[in-house]
């Protein structure tokens, strides 16, 4: 009998900034993605979001990335095959934190 053994090769940090104004209106209008490559950042270009910086740098870990951090993962998921491994995990309570991860 063989065993299949699935190895992560790429892992993104989704960081969302949530508010609630009222009561039950949840606002998540930006977040922060660590740890992505030049095509994915290339990918929420294509989907008509702004990023910061825009321009793609090696060197940076971190983009703000204005949507919903559900929306900058569907797009992860859809296009480059991230699953969520853990969702969310816990952070205070005006921030959720997310990794997602490309098998």
């Amino acid at each position: 009998m063989s065993v299949s053994v699935t190895r992560r090769t790429q892992i993104v940090g989704v960081v969302g900034d949530v508010r609630r104004d009222m009561e039950g209106h949840h606002y998540a209008e930006k977040c922060s993605v660590f740890g992505i490559r030049e095509e994915e950042l290339a990918a929420f270009h294509r989907h008509n979001l702004v990023t910061r910086p825009r321009e793609f740098n090696p060197s940076r870990d971190r983009y703000q990335v204005l949507s919903s951090p559900f929306y900058a993962m569907k797009i992860l998921a859809e296009e480059f095959g991230y699953g969520v491994d853990v969702c969310p995990i816990d952070g205070t309570k005006e921030t959720s934190i997310s990794l997602i991860g490309y098998f």
